[in-house]
């Protein structure tokens, strides 16, 4: 199971007052597996913020955990004040065996 939000502008991502690598702190806490991702096809210089999962019920826990957690709150605001908010879209994607 795999949720990926896609970002836009990395420079304002990558502003020290709250970096990427924050935010992958917090969701590593919260039992993700996470990678960030250059678009190279389709949505060309947009990057995607991927957080993995073995089952849907780790990423229903993780959210709830994350929602219930002060760091992740204050990392949220912080990155709002910074301007670093520049959201295209998210997916939530399940692997299909072939």
């Amino acid at each position: 199971m795999c949720s990926s939000f896609r970002i836009q502008n990395p420079v304002v991502i990558l502003r020290p007052s709250c970096s990427l690598k924050d935010g992958a702190v917090l969701w590593r806490k919260h039992g993700a597996d996470v990678s960030y991702w250059s678009v190279i096809g389709g949505e060309v210089g947009n990057y995607a913020f991927v957080a993995r999962f073995d089952r849907i019920e780790a990423y229903g826990r993780s959210l709830a955990s994350l929602g219930a957690d002060p760091a992740f709150a204050e990392f949220q605001a912080k990155r709002l004040k910074a301007g670093q908010s520049e959201w295209v879209r998210s997916n939530l994607s399940v692997q299909v065996d072939v």
